[in-house]
């Protein structure tokens, strides 16, 4: 009698613990990001800089960004059904195009009680969405935001310095940045709160699943100070960033920038939520 009673112990506690690390991975914990100037992109002697990260003087406002990538959890919860790869309620949702981004972005603000942020219209064969700046629910961070909130302050390749180790970040560790030795590659996406946080409370900014945001992907602004950018007015490709598990070392850089058509999904690519301070 007495051995049963605690195996029903254990049981109930080991319940306990992964209803608490599932509520957890649910929740929506959001940081304020003070706004200010920075400089967005690479220096040119960064190593394996790219073209596309020329270095520009760029303001942001306040934003709240998560804490977190956005869990299998939230999304199974508030769209019924997960799309992601490497399943696990506390692992990180991918397999999402950008449109279904900014498609839960609205059905997570709908619920809440928010105004929505994108205007969704279906045009024959073709998705248009619209940004109401103004609005108070979720939405996509946008590209010069992300950097922001990646970089916490930091001008190094990375917000842990000159280089990156697999205990910083869920990456291709057998392929480091630079002169960095050979590491851990998990092979697979791990629980979104895993590993460290940067200096302003951010999990996994670099790594783990890419990022969508919202700008369309094009050449940087020339301007002397860019004032909250919001990428290009037109163009085919939606930017995402960070790096994914399978990503080398180099694609992690804070500055390094992807981009896809925001009709693809791949088992690599996820998001992170973001709503404006006021």
């Amino acid at each position: 009698m007495k051995k049963s009673v605690v195996v029903l112990s254990v049981l109930a506690a080991l319940s306990a613990s992964v209803f608490a690390q599932d509520a957890k991975a649910s929740a929506i914990d959001m940081v304020l990001i003070k706004g200010g100037e920075y400089l967005m992109g690479s220096p040119a002697d960064e190593f394996e800089r790219q073209k596309d990260e020329v270095r520009h003087k760029v303001k942001v406002n306040d934003f709240m960004l998560a804490r977190y990538e956005l869990s299998q959890a939230l999304y199974r919860k508030v769209m019924g059904a997960n799309p992601s790869v490497h399943v696990g309620s506390q692992l990180p949702v991918e397999n999402i195009s950008w449109f279904d981004a900014v498609r839960f972005c609205n059905a997570l603000s709908k619920r809440e009680g928010l105004t929505e942020a994108y205007t969704i219209r279906e045009n024959g064969d073709r998705t248009e969405v619209t940004w109401n700046r103004s609005a108070n629910g979720y939405r996509l961070p946008t590209e010069a935001e992300w950097e922001y909130a990646a970089r916490a302050g930091t001008v190094t390749p990375f917000n842990t310095g000159e280089n990156v180790s697999a205990d910083q970040a869920n990456y291709y560790g057998t392929y480091p940045y630079r002169d960095g030795r050979s590491q851990l590659y998990r092979e697979k996406t791990v629980p979104v709160t895993s590993l460290s946080a940067n200096a302003w409370g951010l999990f996994n900014m670099h790594g783990n699943v890419w990022e969508w945001c919202w700008d369309r992907y094009g050449r940087y602004s020339t301007e002397a100070l860019s004032d909250n950018p919001t990428g290009p007015e037109a163009g085919r490709y939606r930017v995402n960033r960070g790096g994914g598990y399978n990503d080398f070392g180099k694609h992690l850089r804070s500055a390094y920038r992807a981009a896809h058509t925001p009709e693809n999904k791949t088992f690599n690519l996820g998001m992170r939520l973001a709503r404006n301070a006021r």
